[in-house]
């Protein structure tokens, strides 16, 4: 009998591709209705569970719960409680910082939003800006609506994780910063130093010792994202050349006695990193995964013209995908090469109408 049961169990295996247990989670995704080809109202962030939007799942996307927003979202960060408190979904709009208790979504219901002690006014218009997570700290940056402004036009905070009240937001004028050109992306690196990208430098800075640069000529170029992720500062530029398609990644492992390599690639135009690296994905006009070079899937499966809008990667290795110009999207299984990617390692699911667009992602494990 057990020689029968063997070769079966090892069948039913090879069926399920694992058999360890899928994760338990779910996709926020920030949602804002086109007004005047703006994202706008009526707004919501809406929570799917996962394993009905991935490859392989013949389940439609299970829509579990939304929570209502009074403006449309800019940006979403799901935070894992480390210190015994809450879990925290942060959620950017316009001119609000809010953060909200996570630690009872459930992949039955999510509930009521309830805040997590932090509901702020930013007093500036912050329709472009962006949040990145530190070791103790989050960095919100609400950059100045015309690019061509000075750095001292930037607003920026240093947030404790913890914070009730928006600190004093970052100054400018300081000689260390007021020098940098612009315009500038921005990051947190090792011990919350602030790292900053712009048309020629590359550098960190902790507000108390010198900084420490590399400087470069790309003076026709725009800085479009920096992040800190597996010991290195990464950047993307855009050579704003409107007839060619491009894409320029930098890397700096931030030692005094290194310099900046850069990578560049003409099939794609990446203008932003996938949140959650690694695996290190990039994206734009065109998508790749890079290390030390750029795995770009084949044409016949994704178009090098489909343009997207933003990705997250997360511990269940599979890179969640939405697009510029629907409210589609896509799912990739990431074990697999992405340069040999087929038809069936992605699904691409439609959450809502075709006025609606899907801003940002957050992956949130649950219990």
């Amino acid at each position: 009998m057990r020689k029968t049961l063997l070769p079966l169990l090892l069948l039913l295996a090879g069926c399920t591709g694992s058999s360890e247990e899928p994760t338990r989670a779910l996709l926020a995704v920030g949602v804002a209705t086109l007004t005047n080809n703006q994202p706008g109202t009526p707004a919501e962030i809406r929570f799917y569970e996962t394993r009905t939007l991935q490859p392989g799942s013949t389940d439609p996307p299970r829509r579990v719960g939304s929570w209502p927003l009074d403006a449309a979202p800019v940006a979403l960060f799901y935070r894992r409680s480390l210190e015994g408190g809450n879990d925290q979904l942060w959620v950017l709009t316009p001119d609000r910082l809010r953060r909200y208790n996570a630690s009872l979504l459930r992949l039955d219901s999510v509930g009521s939003p309830s805040l997590d002690g932090l509901d702020v006014p930013l007093n500036t218009d912050c329709s472009r800006g962006y949040l990145r997570p530190g070791q103790s700290r989050l960095l919100l940056v609400c950059p100045p609506t015309d690019q061509s402004r000075p750095i001292e036009a930037y607003q920026a905070w240093l947030i404790p994780y913890n914070a009730t009240t928006l600190p004093d937001s970052i100054n400018f004028s300081d000689p260390n910063l007021t020098r940098l050109d612009a315009p500038a992306r921005l990051a947190l690196g090792p011990s919350d130093q602030l790292l900053y990208l712009t048309p020629s430098q590359m550098g960190r800075y902790d507000f108390t010792n010198p900084y420490l640069e590399r400087t470069f000529t790309r003076s026709a170029a725009t800085p479009t994202d920096l992040i800190f992720a597996g010991n290195l500062a990464l950047g993307l530029m855009d050579d704003n050349d409107p007839t060619t398609t491009d894409t320029a990644l930098l890397t700096w492992n931030l030692n005094p006695g290194s310099e900046v390599q850069f990578f560049r690639d003409s099939n794609i135009a990446a203008r932003r990193f996938a949140n959650g690296a690694p695996p290190l994905l990039v994206l734009g006009t065109g998508l790749a995964r890079f290390a030390e070079g750029f795995q770009i899937p084949p044409e016949s499966v994704l178009s090098r013209n489909t343009r997207y809008l933003a990705a997250t990667t997360a511990q269940d290795q599979f890179l969640y995908l939405t697009r510029q110009d629907s409210p589609a999207l896509s799912v990739i299984d990431l074990t697999l090469n992405l340069a040999s990617l087929s038809a069936s390692a992605l699904r691409t699911s439609f959450l809502g109408s075709f006025q609606e667009r899907l801003v940002d992602l957050a992956f949130i494990p649950v219990e």
